[in-house]
Order: C-alpha cells, then sequence, then structure tokens
C-alpha cells in the first residue's frame, strides 16, 4: 500500500494572492472603512450589537475585539469553515487570484496617530499622575483588589508594576482642580464631555477596570484595563489608542533570554515567576517592533494552548526564525491559568528545563556538523 505523501502549500503565496478583506467579504460580511482598518460584523460570536471585527489591510490580518482571536486568512477561513490548517490552504488555493474582487480601501493612516513613547512633558505629566492616583484606588476598593490577587498576582508585583484601579470619578476630580482636564481628554483617559459647561461630567475610559500600566524609565507611558466582571456587553479588556506599546518591554530588552506572554495576566505571572517577560497584549506584533529582542539568543512563546495561540506560535516563527521556541501549555490554557493549578509553576519550570536541554543538544549537533 502505498503511502499518501503529504501536500505542501506556498503559505506565503496564499497569504499574498488571497487578499484578507476580499476573502471575508465573499463570506458575506460587509467592511468599511475606520480609521487604519476595516470593520465589520464578527461571524464568531452571537451578540452583534457593534462591529467588533478589524481588518488590517498594512500586514493582512484581523482581530475580534469581542472574541480576542484573531490571525491571518488562513485562519479566518480555518475558524470559519472548522477546518485544518492544510484544509484551509486548499480551499484558499481552489479560490483563483483573478477572481478575487478588490477589497474596499480604509481610510490612510492618520499622521498623527499617537506614540505614547513620544509624550510631552504635560502629557507626561498626566499619565504620572492617573498612574499614581489608580493605585491609590487599587488598594482602597476591597473587591478590585482581590481580583487581583485571585488571578495569582502577588502584592510586590501589585507594587513593582504599578497595578492600579480605575474608580471612575478620582481621575476627573483631581484634574479639574488642576487644569489637566484637556490633556487627559486628548490622551484618551477622559471622555469628551456630552454636554455644554464647565460642570459636565467627563466618565474615565477606564472606570470599573483593573489598571495596568507600561512603564518606561520609570514613568508610566500608556494604560490597558480589565474588567472585573465578564459581561457580555463589554469587552474584557480596554486599551488608550494609537500605537500600541509592547507590555514590558524594558524587562526583555537586552535579555539572552525573553518570553513572550500572550495576555496582560499571563505577563503578569511571568513577572511573578521572576522571569524576563514581555507581551505583545494579543497575539500580533509587526517584524519591525522586534527590534528589541536583537539580543535575545532565544525566545519562549508562552501562548495559550488553543488554536489561535497556535496560529500565533506559526507567525512568530516566521518573525523570529530559529531563535523562537515554543513552550507547549496545556489545551485551553494560558500561564495564568497554569500558575493557579496545583503544582502549575513547577510544572512549568519543569516544560522550560526540557526545552532548554533539547535547544543546547540541538545547538551542539549543529555546531558538530
Amino acid at each position: 500500500m502505498t503511502a499518501m505523501i503529504p501536500i505542501r502549500y506556498d503559505v506565503q503565496a496564499l497569504r499574498r494572492t488571497r487578499p484578507l478583506a476580499a476573502v471575508i467579504t465573499d463570506y458575506g460580511i460587509e467592511l468599511r472603512p475606520s480609521g487604519r482598518a476595516l470593520v465589520g460584523r464578527c461571524p464568531f460570536h452571537d451578540d452583534q450589537g457593534r462591529p467588533n471585527l478589524h481588518v488590517y489591510a498594512e500586514n493582512q490580518s484581523w482581530y475580534c475585539f469581542r472574541c480576542a482571536v484573531g490571525g491571518d486568512v488562513i485562519d479566518f477561513v480555518r475558524r470559519r469553515e472548522n477546518l485544518s490548517f492544510g484544509e484551509a490552504c486548499r480551499r484558499l488555493e481552489e479560490r483563483s487570484p483573478a477572481t478575487v474582487s478588490p477589497p474596499p480601501a480604509p481610510h490612510p493612516a492618520s499622521p498623527r496617530e499617537r506614540r505614547w513613547d513620544r509624550l510631552t512633558l504635560e502629557e507626561q505629566v498626566v499619565m504620572n499622575t492617573a498612574c499614581a492616583l489608580y493605585q491609590h484606588s487599587l488598594w482602597r476598593e476591597p473587591r478590585a483588589l482581590a481580583y487581583v490577587r485571585g488571578r495569582g498576582i502577588p502584592d510586590w508585583v501589585i507594587r513593582q508594576c504599578a497595578l492600579g484601579f480605575a474608580d471612575g470619578h478620582s481621575l476627573e476630580a483631581y484634574l479639574r482642580r488642576r487644569s489637566g482636564l484637556r490633556v487627559a481628554q486628548d490622551l484618551g483617559l477622559l471622555r469628551k464631555a456630552s454636554g455644554s459647561g464647565h460642570a459636565s461630567a467627563l466618565p474615565e475610559f477606564l472606570a470599573g477596570r483593573i489598571v495596568v500600566p507600561e512603564l518606561r524609565g520609570g514613568q508610566c507611558i500608556w494604560f490597558i484595563g480589565r474588567s472585573i466582571d465578564d459581561d457580555a456587553e463589554r469587552p474584557k479588556y480596554l486599551a488608550l489608542g494609537g500605537e500600541r506599546p509592547v507590555l514590558g518591554m524594558e524587562r526583555a530588552a537586552g535579555q539572552r533570554e525573553a518570553f513572550l506572554c500572550e495576555g496582560v495576566f499571563d505577563y503578569l505571572t511571568g513577572v511573578a515567576w521572576k522571569l524576563p517577560a514581555f507581551s505583545p497584549c494579543g497575539t500580533h506584533l509587526p517584524a519591525e517592533r522586534l527590534g528589541f529582542l536583537a539580543r535575545a539568543r532565544v525566545v519562549y512563546g508562552v501562548l495559550d494552548g488553543d488554536d489561535p495561540g497556535r496560529a500565533a506560535a506559526r507567525r512568530f516563527a516566521e518573525q523570529l526564525g530559529d531563535r523562537f521556541q515554543p513552550l507547549q501549555l496545556p489545551d485551553g490554557c494560558d500561564l495564568n491559568d497554569v500558575s493557579r493549578q496545583p503544582e502549575g509553576q513547577r510544572n512549568f519550570f519543569r516544560l522550560l528545563a526540557a526545552t532548554r536541554r533539547q535547544t543546547r543538544m540541538e545547538d551542539t549537533h549543529e555546531h558538530a556538523r
């Protein structure tokens, strides 16, 4: 009996010749320009209250802010039709590039898109002020503090990483007395006033959320917030707009080993375990923003043990080459889940030790050739 030879697909060619937006619209999903992205209704969840699916033409990727999953055109077809990787490639290959309709053009990228590592002095003062107020509020809010501790994050990490809680009123009240409202609005910390007059309320953008800042040189440059309640009407995470910084970049920059974590609490778990961890707060990080890993001999991928996590591992392997080493977490688990399991930390470091031994053996074999 002749063994079947597995079919190999030119994955890069499929991604290049089957434009993501065109494939998505062929599934009957309408996409409309919105800033740098095309947005539409995500087919992977039932609640269609707002368009959560974002398609980015510059790197041919998609992401749903409700599902918290994303990927490339192959990942979309796999998830949409419940196919294996090879079956999704075959389905795309059957699609003739010549018949693909052109996608709608997104609005050109705004030249004023915020870069959080380029704050003015006035902006930096407001960010530092917000960070201090959020930290103070966390220790005064038992429910918020219990949530963070319940995720396995020790108090010393809470303090070192300057975790906070946006109570919804303290920041606005403090800045109103010090004429900082306009700057906070421009930064996105406070929403624009809906009423008229000086007394109009300016709700906090991150109100009711655990706030995790990105610190550079001891100063706060950005925030991402996690809702305490898993409410279907609210996204789990909200982040300030603009170009999203790498969370924990200074911990990983210049290190010989670095640990790429998918989620915010995975990153905090890595900090608690004294790892040089960082996180893109998702599964995407453009190649042009990986320069801080130049000294890393190995980058361990600590990504979720699910299909999106495995798809992300493939993408990072393409970007980082041989220096990328994925750590296979249990199915359906992320690093923070593992940390809360019996013997979770010990099992993780056993996995890490085994991967390190395998890497050394491969290096020795390569040098001997």
